[in-house]
């Protein structure tokens, strides 16, 4: 479904020339990946989420409308002729999640999240491109956004094993239903995210995907999950420490063992997003060898 068109010229004392830009929404997940899913592999570990969310589309269904038609799922694409210059995800979760862009394309997406009167809580994605959209949006349609988490993206080829501790990682079973959940609000009450979706359901869920782990020493002590598979790497999630229990290496011993896992298993790359605020996960996570990609951020909005 095509928005429209805008023209926008650029002239300095070296060029002139004329953008026309194409926004294109799209109710097929199979088309949609289609036709941006080679430009957003060119930055595989800056769009490992996109890329996730777009293929899961695929693989396991979409559902063009949900409940809440204000909060639909959207697929959106910005074309200045055959380059693609930006691309939105907003899955059931209710926030937009945004491609690095050039100023235009951030100014036309905004404009049309206003003309269609969306409701979404928040825009996440490289900064400033997210910010640009974030505050054209917010002056179109009057809502205020404030900057809700700074976020890095980091990769990783290469494990750098941190000093032992006691303990093993070991996959979550349906018995650890409930000390999951606990584990779940808890990473969510430290990150400030929100979901609708039951802890206990998601416990189910993760569970029964095989891809949530557990570090024992004897019991439960730390959790990590791997997510959003991409062509060539995966990205770790879900990270998180009862308090009790911190600052004694358990996180970082489990993220480097889910990590290899990972790339024993044929990834060729690891991706995991940090809280900028939050010094001590940026050094750890750097020390097993993760190494910074690009900054990004979460605007939210009234």
């Amino acid at each position: 479904m095509l928005w429209g068109l805008v023209m926008e010229s650029r002239e300095d004392a070296a060029y002139k020339s004329h953008i026309v830009l194409e926004l294109v929404e799209y109710k097929d997940p199979h088309r949609f990946r289609g036709a941006v899913m080679d430009w957003l592999l060119q930055s595989e570990a800056e769009n490992c989420v996109q890329i996730g969310l777009i293929q899961r589309m695929v693989d396991q269904g979409y559902a063009p409308v949900s409940a809440d038609e204000m909060n639909r799922p959207i697929l959106v694409s910005i074309h200045d002729g055959p380059r693609v210059e930006l691309v939105a995800v907003q899955t059931l979760r209710a926030r937009l999640i945004v491609t690095r862009c050039m100023p235009e394309a951030a100014h036309l997406l905004g404009e049309w999240l206003a003309a269609q009167n969306w409701t979404g809580g928040g825009i996440v994605g490289v900064r400033p491109s997210a910010q640009m959209i974030a505050e054209r949006y917010s002056l179109l349609s009057g809502r205020p956004r404030k900057l809700a988490i700074q976020l890095r993206v980091y990769a990783l080829q290469t494990i750098t094993w941190p000093r032992p501790v006691c303990g093993v990682m070991r996959l979550c079973i349906p018995a650890d239903r409930n000390l999951l959940a606990e584990f779940l609000a808890g990473f969510q009450a430290d990150t400030g995210q929100t979901s609708a979706e039951d802890d206990l359901l998601r416990a189910d869920r993760l569970i029964e995907a095989r891809r949530i782990f557990f570090w024992e020493d004897p019991e439960p002590v730390a959790m990590a999950a791997w997510a959003g598979g991409t062509p060539n790497g995966v990205r770790i999630n879900f990270v998180y420490t009862p308090p009790e229990f911190r600052g004694r290496g358990y996180a970082s011993n489990l993220v480097a063992a889910l990590s290899q896992s990972q790339l024993a298993a044929g990834k060729k790359l690891c991706f995991l997003f940090t809280d900028l605020a939050n010094p001590t996960s940026n050094s750890i996570y750097q020390q097993i060898g993760y190494t910074p990609v690009s900054d990004s951020e979460r605007w939210d909005f009234d």
